[in-house]
């Protein structure tokens, strides 16, 4: 062929192409193409573009403390480029040079862009924290431009002139790299110390970026050692909980009218900027995603083509195609998902935040922690994996409208086949999901119910165990887990619905396109399936298949993520608290007294209750609290005291009439004590500042000291979730002590008295209201509710409601002392102010003191589980050591196998669905993975036959091959259906039965020990990943792999000489797994540790939501949750991150295989055979989406499967409490009398510190025996020994002359009836927890109520089938209810543990004398902390210090004036002493 002259090249140059026809060997573009377009084009816009920016960058502040070193080197390099530019821009402009009409303005346009580009590198450099991203991309873009316009510049070079152009060009292009290099450099170690904490992301390059190469340094931490919270990136600020709490609110709070999906659409404006920025990543990879088909096309006819200059030029070109389109997929893909999940983690920050807001504002009524919790977990989980598919839906949609339009393109009027296979797919998965977010909520609606029984028995395990209510329990609760997963069935067909039509077009497309296509050519005489067509096609319906297959799904996890949507919006526009207060001055944020305010408190004609269109629990309330006075409410048991406090508080919604509040500076102890998990100090100061003097006063007058004595780490022991370490009255006291530490204006007190003995009440009492307390001497006005009359003489106003809701009378002690009405009744004495609290309390070296105070308020405190014994000196260290002992106790393992995972895991998860069920799952799977990839290599074998016979046998061709498809499908149904239908039940109901039955025989240490939130968690979060996310992500992962290893066996057939490569791939992902599993492992276990602590935080702030709301805790807890939400999210974000930089390193191996393949096409064009190379080219499509969904998949199952090795760890390694020679059985009808005796008994909670010492009482049968003592002496922990939940260290204990440690000790429980201190009520039926046993008749259970005064309560709400919570108890009715059960249960022996401490005394002797009446013959053991309840018993145990000081009958022991008995009789009835002597005994 005859070469072109140079001067026709110089004409063709001046053309704008853009092709330079045979110039330069056919293959280059013309001078004038590259100059308009790859030179003057972006000069030209960034010139335009300029003077914005450096607008902009002119404003903001400097971000270095000093630019010395870096951006001179910088200038002297852009000074050194211009000056190259301009001697090329000289030499252009001589009379000599070919140039073209656009070359002198190109030249000086580009050297104007320079100038403009070193003045804004300068401004970037000192004013943005990361190197310049639009410097950085204006220079890769225009590198590349320029390496190709050199390249022209070199093969045109015919004389001297164009030769020396040619080499400025080329050191232009040099400069210009290191340019590149210098501007992408980080700038970190210049920053200015308040941008130091910056994360590595936010301080990167774009190529950093880009390429992932910021987490490099955590891959390398995560592969030598073991990782914590501490070790991770900190979050940018987009990231943090603040930054996106603030932006959801004000945007909900915009939205006027709202519709069900509102909140969705706030969520899309809050992210409209990620959002959008994600979709120029999103279109590239679906651009470069369908230049595949061509290039495949390209390559197969390459390869047929003889070893020429021209077909050689094309291979080059086609090599440069592939290396383009497949990094650029790789790149494209890697931003496309970061900044998904960029976005979803904003979302995340923003939807918890706003939620855990919500619950400072919603109604005390409305309030359901099981619901809440079940939106903080599972509805968040949905919405996550729901949003990782928001740009899939436009996306597949356009791959599927493309895939099509590129078939009819190759195979003609056939492609209406797949387009009709497409259609009929589709609409199957819009009716099935019509279903899905009724049926996903009907599940829902479930496990609410099911987590809300959970937590409710998790939150009462004292209770549960001492009324022997386990086997109840345990039958329950598994009973609503086999009906939930009964209902989910519903919801796990229409998955398997939908995975079956989403591979409908994948498998049968391809098979009936070739039917028509065929049998159209034979009958017409047209073309054939040839090489060419068929892999092209084919390639065509893998992007056809794929896309569609992923619209499906992506369409069912995006519904199921609105119904959650739904689901949150409902809860945040769920009632609140009608607050109709009305406090004269505004709440600050420190609230001051209004002088000018008559009255503390006044209420108005108040009626108040829960339901407008039922009668009012209080009605016609007029009352008034005088200033710093002590006001003091009574009345009889279930009148309204609590309720009267609570509408008070506005908790209680006021149905008429008004509150007013002089202050907003409000206290308030509840009668059930609240507590958060933490140390004794902690919840004394709550979110208070500390300060060591008034904390040590408090402690004094709240009668402390001695309990921190006798504790083994003193006021920092950790008191347990709900404060079930500590005994009732150290509970109250701690409670009552962080109301007085508040030193609030109004304090509220609701019966925090009742539970006190007589000398602690007394202490506590005239420490905090005697004339020199310190509620007094801050001058607070104090409103307290007692269930106990005889400190009414002490107050300065009382008002007393009657047992009609109403206000029976109101005014000072001596007005209605002198009244004759309900106070006149109790004939108490004048006040006696002359106590002085006992010397052992004052004594000055009792240390307090045994954290420093770091750790000491709430903001400090770390909220996650762990050994209740340890300490640390910072909230950091001890969050940091609390997590890692979660880490091992999570997983069951440390060190190496945290990073490393463990086998046993994946064969613990398949013991529990069976290895029959496993084994056919994965045959059927293998079958199906089979059946998907023989047919590309049957198909090879019909176009190499039609090349012989066309359109000949086509009846075998396709039968064989609709006969492929069709076992497909059916592997495909089978092995959803086993793995869904079958083995998640299974699994489901085993793990749940294994995890309940591990809690209900772990010892109460296991409950101090451990956060119930943590415990919870198993029950809510893991179960429902194993339920839903586990068996899809298994199905899914197993399904790949075999997939990738068929598509790699099927490249390694299509081309030997590649197969030699996978060794080489192979080994490179090995270590790629190992780098990235070693991290990742790690980080998943972050992950899902993290969220325990957050969880914690949520359910205790629901259960304590009045207190909170009291003290006016809301915004201290809320950054306390922005606190630990932040914390959660840098393992979530990062874990995101690590997946993205696997994906896109994949991806690179994947560039690498096609890059190999072309290249053997062009070396080896001509000896290739064609079906080869495309079976090859076909497969390394398909390998590489099918790689990237592996990883996407193995990294979901590896996140999940973490669910069942916490589930493992949880049940192999609990301690069950019975002992294996806890075995005998007693003998039948035991206890048949009730005799009982202690023997040299010595108990602990732990072995360290006894409790009870060398006790010994015998008791005989029929006795009743009353156990007095201080609080803290030991009374309940003997009861609890009995009940066995105290361990014995020494000693024993006989019941009839069995010793009970032989026995085990659910039978020992479920034979002694027992009243709890802390009543516990099941979630259920009246009926259900009056007989949980099921063994009274409802004549039985109606009679038991009546005499409890509670059955006309009962028959209002709907009788014995109304639901328990609907009767609104009160504490003391509660405690009457659990007493209604015991006289409900067959037994000779009563535990009464302060069984009527919250009940009035006119409401006692009632049941003193009904428990006298019903259980005369009983065995009858009562903790009591008012003596004048155990004066008539046959006897009376005195303990102190864990040990018997004293056991006789009480009038015995009162004949001897120095014994302890006498001492606590005395103090607690000195103004009665010349009566009782009157009934002594002569």
């Amino acid at each position: 062929m005859a070469q072109p002259s140079p001067v026709s090249c110089v004409r063709v140059d001046d053309s704008f192409g853009p092709h330079a026809g045979d110039c330069r060997g056919g293959f280059d573009f013309t001078l004038l193409f590259e100059e308009t377009i790859l030179r003057l084009a972006p000069a030209g816009l960034l010139l335009i573009a300029l003077p914005l920016r450096v607008w902009y960058l002119s404003k903001l502040s400097r971000k270095l403390v000093s630019a010395k070193r870096a951006l001179p080197i910088k200038i002297v390099a852009w000074i050194l480029l211009g000056s190259l530019q301009l001697a090329t821009l000289v030499l252009w402009a001589l009379p000599s040079a070919a140039r073209t009409t656009t070359t002198l303005p190109s030249a000086a346009v580009v050297l104007a862009s320079t100038v403009g580009l070193c003045v804004l590198s300068s401004l970037e450099h000192t004013r943005l924290v990361r190197p310049s991203t639009s410097i950085g991309v204006f220079l890769f873009a225009t590198l590349l431009c320029d390496i190709a316009y050199t390249r022209t510049l070199w093969l045109r070079a015919g004389d001297q002139l164009h030769h020396n152009i040619a080499i400025l060009a080329t050191a232009a292009v040099a400069t210009k790299a290191s340019i590149l290099v210098l501007e992408a450099l980080d700038k970190r170690g210049t920053f200015r110390p308040e941008f130091q904490d910056y994360p590595p992301e936010a301080t990167s390059s774009i190529f950093n970026r880009a390429f992932f190469w910021w987490l490099n340094p955590l891959f390398k931490q995560g592969f030598r050692r073991d990782l914590d919270v501490d070790d991770l990136f900190l979050l940018d600020k987009h990231l943090r909980a603040s930054y996106g709490f603030a932006r959801f609110q004000s945007i909900w709070n915009s939205i006027t009218e709202k519709s069900p999906y509102s909140l969705l659409w706030a969520s899309y404006r809050v992210l409209k900027w990620p959002v959008l920025q994600t979709i120029l990543p999103r279109a590239c990879y679906t651009a470069l995603s369908f230049c595949q088909p061509f290039l495949i096309n390209h390559a197969i006819v390459l390869s047929q083509e003889p070893v020429t200059n021209v077909s050689t030029q094309k291979g080059y070109g086609l090599i440069g195609a592939y290396i383009l389109v497949y990094g650029g997929i790789a790149l494209a893909m890697g931003q496309y998902q970061h900044r998904t999940y960029r976005s979803i983690a904003m979302l995340r920050a923003g939807l918890v935040s706003i939620i855990y807001r919500k619950t400072s504002t919603v109604s005390l009524r409305g309030i359901d922690p099981a619901t809440s919790m079940t939106l903080m977990s599972a509805d968040i989980e949905r919405i996550v994996q729901g949003f990782q598919t928001m740009h899939e839906i436009w996306g597949n949609s356009i791959e599927v409208a493309l895939a099509i339009y590129l078939l009819e393109r190759q195979l003609g009027v056939a492609c209406v086949v797949p387009v009709a296979v497409s259609i009929f797919s589709l609409l199957g998965s819009i009716v099935a999901m019509n279903f899905i977010m009724s049926r996903q909520a009907m599940w829902l609606e479930a496990i609410e119910k099911r987590i809300s029984a959970t937590s409710a028995m998790l939150s009462s395990m004292k209770g549960v165990k001492m009324c022997g209510l386990k086997d109840t329990l345990l039958s329950s609760l598994q009973q609503l887990r086999v009906d939930e997963l009964r209902i989910s069935k519903k919801f796990r067909r229409l998955i398997i619905w939908n995975m079956l039509f989403a591979y409908m077009t994948q498998v049968f497309a391809p098979v009936l396109t070739f039917l028509v296509f065929s049998i159209r050519a034979r009958d017409t005489g047209d073309k054939t399936l040839d090489t060419a067509r068929v892999f092209t096609s084919l390639s065509l319906f893998a992007l056809l298949s794929e896309p569609l297959a992923s619209l499906v799904m992506a369409l069912a996890a995006y519904l199921g993520a609105v119904g959650s949507f739904v689901r949150i919006q409902q809860f945040l526009e769920s009632e609140e608290r009608p607050d109709m207060r009305k406090p004269e001055a505004e709440p600050t944020e420190k609230p001051r007294i209004d002088e000018s305010a008559a009255d503390a408190v006044v209420v108005q004609g108040g009626s108040f209750g829960w339901d407008p269109e039922k009668e009012p629990i209080l009605e016609d309330i007029t009352m008034s609290v005088p200033w710093r006075k002590l006001t003091m409410v009574v009345g009889p048991v279930g009148c309204g005291k609590s309720t009267l406090l609570l509408s008070i508080l506005g908790e209680v919604p006021a149905l008429a009439g008004s509150v007013r509040l002089g202050s907003a500076s409000v206290a308030y102890c509840s009668q059930d004590p609240w507590h958060m998990n933490g140390t004794i100090r902690q919840a004394i100061v709550g979110c208070e500042e500390y300060d060591e003097m008034w904390y040590a006063r408090v402690v004094h007058a709240c009668s402390l000291r001695r309990d921190f004595r006798e504790l083994p780490l003193g006021d920092s022991t950790k008191i347990g979730s709900g404060g079930i370490a500590l005994s009732g009255g150290q509970s109250q006291r701690i409670a009552l002590a962080r109301a007085v530490y508040a030193r609030r204006k109004i304090v509220i007190l609701d019966d925090v008295l009742g539970g006190l003995d007589n000398t602690t009440e007394n202490h506590v009492f005239h420490s905090l209201l005697g004339e020199k307390g310190l509620l007094r001497g801050m001058e607070a006005t104090v409103l307290l509710v007692s269930s106990s009359a005889k400190r009414l003489p002490y107050s300065d106003h009382i008002v007393c409601l009657g047992s009609d809701g109403k206000i029976d009378s109101q005014g000072t002690f001596a007005q209605l002392d002198a009244a004759g009405g309900y106070v006149s009744s109790f004939c108490l004495p004048r006040a006696d102010w002359a106590y002085t609290p006992e010397d052992e309390d004052q004594r000055p070296e009792v240390a307090l003191e045994k954290l420093p105070p770091s750790l000491t308020t709430v903001e400090d405190r770390s909220g996650v589980e762990g050994d209740s014994s340890a300490s640390s000196t910072s909230s950091k260290t001890a969050y940091n050591n609390n997590s890692n002992n979660n880490n091992n106790n999570a997983d069951g393992g440390d060190g190496m196998s945290r990073r490393t995972g463990d086998i046993q895991i994946y064969l613990y998860y398949i013991k529990s669905v069976g290895w029959w069920a496993t084994l056919i799952f994965v045959f059927a799977i293998s079958g199906f993975a089979f059946c998907l990839s023989f047919p590309t290599i049957w198909v090879e074998w019909w176009a190499a036959y039609n090349e012989d016979d066309p359109n000949g046998n086509l009846g075998y061709w396709l039968g064989i091959y609709a006969m492929l498809g069709g076992v497909a499908i059916i592997c495909l149904v089978l092995s959803c259906w086993q793995m869904i239908m079958t083995m998640v039940p299974r699994s489901g109901e085993k793990f749940h039965f294994a995890l309940l039955s591990a809690v209900l025989n772990n010892p109460m240490s296991f409950f101090v020990n451990t956060d119930s939130g943590v415990t919870l968690n198993r029950f809510s979060q893991d179960l429902q990943l194993i339920d839903m996310e586990l068996p899809i992500s298994a199905l899914n992962t197993f399904a790949t792999l075999v997939m990738c290893l068929a598509q790699m066996a099927l490249i390694g057939y299509g081309s030997v000489y590649a197969a030699i490569s996978f060794p080489v791939v192979l080994v490179s992902l090995y270590i790629i797994q190992k780098v990235y599993l070693r991290t990742s492992r790690q980080l998943r276990l972050m992950d899902l540790e993290t969220k325990a602590p957050l969880y914690s935080l949520f359910e205790e702030s629901l259960n304590g939501i009045a207190t909170i709301r009291a003290f006016r805790w809301q915004d201290k807890l809320n950054d306390k949750n922005h606190e630990l939400l932040d914390r959660s999210q840098r393992p979530f974000y990062l874990l995101f991150s690590v997946q993205r930089w696997l994906t896109l390193v994949l991806d690179l191996v994947v560039a690498a295989i096609a890059v190999l393949l072309v290249v053997l096409v062009v070396a080896l064009r001509g000896t290739l055979a064609a079906g080869g190379v495309g079976l090859a080219l076909l497969n390394v499509i398909q390998f590489s989406q099918n790689i990237k969904l592996l990883v996407s998949f193995w990294t979901t199952l590896e996140t999940h499967i973490g669910s069942v090795a916490r589930i493992k760890s949880f049940t192999e390694t609990a301690v069950p409490e019975d002992l294996p020679e806890e075995n005998q059985q007693p003998p039948p009808g035991w206890p048949s009398a009730g005799a009982i005796e202690f023997s040299n008994l010595s108990a602990s909670y732990n072995r360290d510190e006894l409790v009870l010492k060398e006790v010994c009482l015998s008791i005989k049968a029929g006795e009743k025996i009353g156990i007095c003592g201080r609080t803290g002496s030991g009374k309940t922990s003997l009861i609890m020994t009995l009940f066995r939940l105290v361990d014995m260290q020494g000693g024993s204990i006989s019941v009839d002359g069995v010793d009970i440690s032989t026995l085990p000790r659910q039978e020992v429980r479920s034979k002694i009836v027992a009243v709890p201190q802390h009543p516990f009520l099941l979630k259920g039926s009246v009926r259900l927890n009056a007989d949980p046993m099921g063994q009274a008749s409802d004549q039985d259970i109606t009679a038991a109520l009546q005499c409890v005064q509670l059955m006309e309560a009962v028959e209002k709400n709907g009788g014995l089938d109304a639901d328990i919570d609907d009767l609104n108890l009160s504490v003391g009715q509660k405690q009457l209810f659990c007493l209604a059960r015991a006289m409900l249960r067959p037994s000779t022996i009563l535990i009464l543990d302060e069984a009527t401490s919250s009940i009035d005394a006119k409401t006692e002797e009632t049941m003193q004398r009904l428990i006298r009446r019903k259980f005369a013959n009983h065995t009858v053991i009562a903790v009591a902390h008012r003596i004048e309840t155990i004066m008539d018993f046959d006897k009376v145990a005195v303990l102190d210090a864990g040990r018997l000081v004293e056991f006789d009958n009480p009038y015995k022991l009162l004949e001897s004036p120095g014994s302890a008995f006498t001492k606590l009789y005395c103090a607690a009835l000195a103004e009665e002493e010349e009566d009782l002597d009157k009934k002594r005994p002569t």
